[in-house]
């Protein structure tokens, strides 16, 4: 018998609902992670800027580690590197020889964490945690000259300088971490939060120590120095530590 054009047609989802899924309903299971497809090109892009840094700064870069190594244990080698230009301009290309080095950390594991923007990619990431950070010293410059003007003392100035000597210190001892859990692999990435926070405190207490001898060898008061800490210094680590946390 010869069908007609009045055959009827049911949807395969009505006779058979199992075999229908929506395309919005399929959900990825629980530890399998999609892969950024930019994140691969993207980092080996920043590697080889940042081997091309090291190779024409290499030598500014291990002199600025050298003096860094010397301050860290001595407060007469710490003032020496702010009174010599030489030497300053090579703490700081290492700090910003660092800088790069960190962001392209911390944007790994935000990556790998899922923070500061679940949905950005790597290189966005990387670009912002470095202006941020760069932003960030370029405001507390402008701050500190400002207390320099308006004091009419020079020691702001200097604590300018010692900060990016300190931060030098700590962005080594993030990369170290940073290299010693990859080094593990069942070291999970979310453990770099808590290093990050030890570190910045471990290095933070000695930074504020030498502040300390600073400050009351130029005459100020302790009122004044507790001032300046809570203005200058605790305040923005500790929004920063928020953020974390957050």
């Amino acid at each position: 018998m010869a069908m007609g054009d009045n055959q009827i047609t049911t949807p395969i989802q009505q006779l058979w609902k199992e075999s229908y899924i929506a395309l919005g309903e399929i959900e990825v299971p629980i530890g399998i992670i999609i892969e950024d497809p930019w994140r691969d090109i993207a980092n080996f892009f920043i590697i080889i800027a940042l081997v091309l840094f090291l190779i024409f700064a290499h030598r500014r870069i291990l002199e600025g580690l050298k003096h860094i190594g010397h301050a860290l244990v001595s407060q007469k080698m710490l003032l020496n590197i702010e009174k010599q230009s030489n030497i300053q301009v090579c703490r700081n290309t290492l700090f910003s020889f660092l800088t790069i080095c960190s962001s392209f950390v911390f944007a790994n594991i935000a990556y790998a964490t899922k923070i500061i923007g679940h949905s950005y990619t790597v290189p966005i990431k990387f670009a912002g945690i470095t202006f941020v950070i760069f932003l960030f010293f370029l405001l507390r410059r402008v701050a500190l000259y400002f207390l320099a003007w308006l004091n009419r003392d020079s020691l702001f100035k200097l604590i300018n300088k010692i900060s990016l000597t300190y931060a030098c210190i700590w962005y080594i001892a993030i990369l170290c971490c940073f290299f010693v859990i990859k080094s593990i692999p069942s070291a999970p990435m979310g453990t770099m939060r808590y290093c990050f926070i030890y570190s910045i405190l471990g290095v933070l207490l000695i930074y504020f120590l030498q502040l300390y001898y600073i400050f009351i060898q130029k005459g100020f008061s302790h009122f004044f120095y507790f001032l300046y800490l809570c203005t200058l210094e605790i305040l923005p680590i500790a929004v920063l530590l928020h953020l974390n946390f957050s």
